[in-house]
């Protein structure tokens, strides 16, 4: 058998179970809902904190098995020489022969996708003219190498693979077709090639993105603006931990991990940054 290159804790102080996370999410998710259904920012914020409800982290063309890039997502990402609004959130995800950007975009629950002569409203029109402003945007070549310089993204991780863009809609209610079948008919031909549209009923937390953080990017550099509380370090996630600047400030801050299960954290940070700065591993080993 070969050797292990690292120690795992086995007696580590533990995380809240992945049933106590779900259910605070959704609770929290319910409330937002309730009382901040026109404020986008509050969920600007909120998925910024649960990063693991945004939809796109392991693909939307069928589920990947491989992580997306340095385990995260990235808020408010920069199209670098874009002229028009950035997009909310972006996946790098991949498997392994493409790379998939998912570029995310969030309006209001308020907002509605048609008026009432059953045409698309001026707020979802807005919206989708978006995805395609950073669809051209992504058209040049130029930009494609520069997204992934501008992103620290290495040429190991997309060399002889194909680059499918993706885009994410969030918008509205699903109340708004209740009893209006010829609605959610012609809702289906609304999207494109490569774009998902979905209501915020539709968005659920997934268990499989319960390690991923939120990142900012700038001048090439990740760092945390949240962590899980179901964060376990260990060496397959290593190397994309690494890359990412701050994860202790972000431990510190969530309210949900408690005093011990921080400190172990904010102690065994570095020991797995430096092994992932180091080597690759594979193995699904946790602490």
């Amino acid at each position: 058998m070969l050797e292990k290159k690292y120690k795992i804790i086995k007696d580590s102080p533990p995380s809240i179970s992945w049933g106590q996370y779900e259910k605070h999410i959704l609770g929290e998710y319910k409330k937002l809902l309730e009382n901040k259904a026109k404020d986008e920012k509050a969920f600007q914020d909120f998925f910024e904190k649960y990063p693991c409800m945004l939809p796109g982290s392991f693909g939307m063309l069928g589920e990947s098995g491989h992580y997306p890039f340095a385990a995260s997502v990235i808020s408010q990402p920069n199209l670098v020489g874009l002229k028009t609004k950035k997009p909310d959130f972006m996946w790098i995800a991949c498997d392994s022969g493409t790379v998939y950007p998912v570029l995310i975009e969030i309006e209001a629950p308020s907002k509605k996708w048609f008026v009432s002569s059953g045409k698309p409203s001026e707020k979802f029109n807005q919206a989708q003219n978006q995805l395609t402003d950073w669809k051209t945007w992504f058209s040049n070549p130029k930009h494609r190498l520069l997204f992934f310089d501008y992103y620290a993204v290495p040429s190991s991780f997309y060399d002889g693979k194909s680059v499918i863009l993706l885009f994410v809609l969030i918008i509205g209610r699903r109340n708004e077709f209740d009893g209006k079948p010829e609605l959610s008919e012609k809702r289906k031909h609304l999207e494109r090639e490569h774009e998902f549209y979905m209501t915020y009923d539709r968005v659920q937390p997934s268990y499989k993105a319960s390690d991923l953080l939120c990142c900012k990017v700038k001048d090439r550099k990740y760092k945390a603006m949240s962590v899980p509380a179901t964060l376990r370090l260990g060496p397959v996630l290593s190397g994309d931990y690494c890359l990412i600047h701050d994860k202790e400030s972000a431990v510190k801050k969530n309210s949900l991990i408690s005093r011990k299960r921080k400190d172990f954290l904010i102690r065994r940070i570095p020991y797995w940054d430096n092994l992932g700065e180091i080597r690759s591993f594979h193995t699904r080993d946790f602490e």
